[in-house]
């Protein structure tokens, strides 16, 4: 295991803060808009729509409560989730170094509802099995960005687009540019 600070490694970028923060935003943004449907079929739910004609066919009308619920957590998922990410743009020492001895991260990790903790890794370059890009899309519209870190042992690490300042490219090109002058 590379100790990271006892180490020749350089910073490859810059923690963004301000990027981690406005993802939050964005996230209770979309928690709180899907709140208000949530909270109107709660509030519809238990006895359905006021002067509605039922046919035989139609579901319950305790379903619109169940679905409301269901939204109702995502919701608070979202806006705890959203929250948790404008908390941890204010964590210190995040970093993504790449030097001759190996590769170190260090960033924040979400946990559920808000939390998190941060995360340390550091690998040799004998340790690392390949490091590679990838982007999340919804019907083959890209929304994520990430780079993969794989070790041997088949621990993976990911870093996501928002953590850092420059594009997952730049950061990989300058991965195996250092990889490559440390001959590995």
């Amino acid at each position: 295991m590379l100790d990271a600070r006892q180490s020749n490694l350089r910073d490859l970028t810059a923690y963004a803060p301000t990027r981690v923060a406005l993802t939050g935003i964005w996230r209770v943004i979309f928690g709180l808009l899907v709140a208000v449907p949530a909270g109107a079929l709660i509030y519809i739910g238990p006895g359905g729509e006021p002067g509605a004609q039922r046919a035989a066919g139609d579901l319950p009308a305790w379903w619109m409560f169940v679905v409301g619920l269901g939204l109702g957590v995502f919701a608070l998922a979202m806006v705890t989730g959203g929250v948790g990410r404008m908390v941890s743009a204010f964590a210190r020492s995040c970093y993504l170094r790449a030097g001759a001895d190996g590769v170190a991260v260090r960033l924040p990790k979400m946990g559920w509802f808000g939390r998190f903790r941060m995360e340390e890794h550091a690998f040799r370059w004998e340790e690392i099995e390949r490091v590679f890009p990838l982007t999340r899309s919804l019907n083959m519209i890209p929304v994520a960005r990430e780079l993969h870190i794989r070790v041997i042992g088949g621990t993976e690490v990911v870093v996501e687009r928002f953590y850092f300042q420059a594009s997952v490219k730049r950061i990989l090109e300058e991965l195996k540019r250092i990889r490559a002058l440390a001959g590995k």
